[in-house]
């Protein structure tokens, strides 16, 4: 009779331990994760996304459609680059803006402004840079391109 009640009044301590270990090992591949991850610096994830995107869509294009995005691609990366510039430029002063003491409303939804229209900007060249494409692609690299988006869906 004694043994039954024993092994209950042990089982919940076990289980709490066996929880506590669990807390602790997950805690500890969280921590792992975070501090393996190399730290990337904001603003500069656009370029490689974008040269990814350009390369994924020019080599289902025709040659000489795929070459000409290319090109063009090629010929707006240094505007490229200086909005990526200014974006980071535009996130130092969002970042000063919040290690203030006393936040200031007004200014910090300026500066979120500010690098939300820079972003902007850089999403336009990629536009820009894909209607003069597609425009003048044929219409068998169009349909296929769409085929291949809505495929992906």
């Amino acid at each position: 009779m004694i043994r039954p009640l024993i092994h209950r009044l042990r089982r919940p301590r076990a289980e709490r331990l066996a929880l506590v270990l669990s807390v602790a090992a997950n805690l500890a591949v969280a921590a792992y994760l975070l501090l393996a991850e190399p730290a990337r610096p904001f603003g500069r994830d656009m370029a490689p996304r974008a040269a990814r995107l350009v390369e994924m869509i020019s080599n289902r294009l025709p040659p000489a459609e795929g070459a000409r995005l290319t090109a063009l691609y090629a010929a707006r990366q240094p505007a490229m680059a200086a909005e990526d510039m200014a974006f980071h430029q535009a996130m130092i002063a969002v970042m000063t803006e919040i290690e203030k003491p006393e936040v200031d409303r007004a200014a910090l939804h300026a500066a979120f402004n500010e690098a939300r229209s820079i972003r902007s900007r850089s999403a336009d060249l990629m536009i820009d840079i894909f209607v003069e494409t597609l425009a003048d692609a044929s219409l068998e690299a169009r349909r296929q391109i769409v085929a291949e988006i809505r495929k992906a869906r």
